[in-house]
């Protein structure tokens, strides 16, 4: 993705087309020429590099090409190329010290060129190095050069241009719709990339392949960069498929416009793998898995499960537990636009023939959810693994123990009911307080993770450590 003033496109009969170009003639070229000068740039700054393109873009202009194609991949083949901080014989720190100490006991503030020469030379001196170099601690120790150019084919550095500039039309999208087919392990890796990547999605089937609905970066009212971002990124995927077709409505300075891309271009882009980090949909997801994997070493938790067809639509729940051949899914009712939350409410109405445990944050509760046909689990701001614990035990058995650990069996409910909320207590007095309803101090650490709770350790000795919630 590129500034949005790189953007290269044009607007017919309501229409918005991003300037894609062939990767032959004038494009290639001009691609040869921005690699081979990154090529032989190595040591310069990027900004140094980039005063070097100048020409190459009047070049292009008088060859009827827009200037912002060049710009636009020399900012490309940068971003892929790597540098790194000026290194130094001096800490630059240590040296700007000693001259400020050294204007401040001749002169106060150096306004003479004699008077700065002065300074540097007697600081020079001091340091052990020539003034040149002191200069140059001055001037570039916040400055980066590069170290290693872009490992990219002309061919290459042109299908990333035509790649961004959909990426960065896209980011003004009100709402997308992606039509896709493709064999069955491009469509679910698609379709959990769409979930991690935190998008509010729409998938159903369609004319033997998926249709996505996905809202657009322009449709939310905040953190639209993150969003476009995350929109961004899933680009790539759509294009592994077999056949993908994209059309969407784009915010215009006056009115919407409609964009449309086919697989019949899948030649001007890139077919590259991408990798995605684990994305969580909200911090409440984060805090929530670490707690749920924490309730058993038994249970294996996963993030974004399989897809499961529902009723023609397909559904991604947002976390599965299994054990022994049993499963739970657990999907959590979080921060969504009002009109996304009844599709999504409508959707768990149809979901048939599995365990699902849905968490709905109390702000968000509503008659609607009364009539879920599944176990719901209500929080106020913070999920956490021991509030669907009851209903996951009750699915997946009790857990076994630890290994190494004591063969007790708890039993979880009863113990938290007797309990006070334990956090700020040391693990001491939890340990006691556990004690008197059965459990063994061996056990006590575990139980009070199953519980929700964690225990910052500060010594090894159990009344120094301190149960906190979460």
């Amino acid at each position: 993705m590129l500034p949005s003033n790189l953007l290269v496109a044009r607007v017919r009969w309501g229409r918005v087309e991003p300037l894609l170009l062939k990767p032959e003639g004038l494009p290639l070229a001009i691609a040869e020429e921005i690699l081979s000068r990154i090529k032989s740039g190595v040591g310069k700054s990027e900004s140094d590099l980039m005063a070097e393109f100048e020409d190459l873009e009047e070049l292009a202009l008088e060859s009827g090409m827009d200037l912002r194609v060049v710009r636009a991949m020399a900012a490309i083949a940068l971003r892929e190329s790597r540098f790194e901080r000026v290194k130094t014989t001096l800490d630059p720190v240590r040296a700007r010290l000693e001259i400020f100490e050294e204007a401040g006991t001749m002169c106060g503030i150096a306004v003479r060129e004699d008077e700065r020469k002065e300074v540097l030379r007697r600081v020079s001196e001091r340091l052990g190095c020539s003034v040149e170099e002191l200069e140059k601690i001055l001037t570039k120790h916040m400055v980066e050069e590069l170290v290693e150019p872009a490992q990219l084919t002309a061919e290459e550095l042109v299908k990333e241009y035509n790649l961004s500039m959909v990426q960065t039309l896209l980011f003004k999208a009100l709402r997308l719709e992606v039509l896709f087919k493709s064999d069955g392990a491009t469509a679910k890796r698609l379709l959990r990339a769409v979930k991690s990547l935190g998008l509010l999605y729409i998938a159903e089937q369609a004319g033997g392949g998926v249709r996505l609905t996905i809202d657009g970066p322009a449709s939310l009212l905040r953190q639209t960069r993150r969003y476009g971002t995350r929109l961004a990124k899933l680009v790539p995927y759509i294009m592994r498929a077999d056949r993908w077709d994209i059309r969407a409505d784009i915010e215009g300075r006056t009115r919407v416009l409609k964009f449309e891309l086919n697989d019949s271009k899948a030649k001007l882009f890139p077919l590259k793998e991408v990798e995605l980090e684990p994305v969580f949909d909200s911090e409440v997801e984060r805090e929530f898995f670490k707690s749920l994997s924490a309730l058993s070493p038994a249970w294996v938790v996963r993030r974004e499960p399989e897809p499961l067809v529902v009723g023609g639509r397909i559904f991604i729940p947002d976390f599965s537990v299994s054990c022994g051949g049993k499963k739970v899914y657990i999907e959590v009712v979080g921060f969504w636009t009002k009109e996304y939350l009844e599709k999504k409410l409508q959707k768990l109405r149809e979901v048939r023939g599995i365990n699902l445990i849905v968490a709905v944050d109390e702000e968000l509760a509503c008659s609607s959810i009364e009539n879920l046909p599944h176990d719901v689990v209500l929080f106020r701001r913070r999920l956490r693994g021991a509030d669907v614990y009851p209903v996951l035990k009750r699915y997946l058995g009790v857990p076994p123990p630890r290994a190494g650990q004591p063969s007790q069996q708890f039993d979880l409910e009863q113990i938290r009911s007797a309990l006070p909320d334990l956090d700020g207590m040391t693990l001491e007095e939890v340990a006691k307080l556990l004690e008197e309803r059965g459990v063994e101090r061996g056990a006590a650490t575990e139980v009070v993770e199953r519980l929700g709770y964690r225990v910052e350790w500060r010594s090894l000795d159990p009344s120094r450590a301190v149960v906190r919630r979460g």
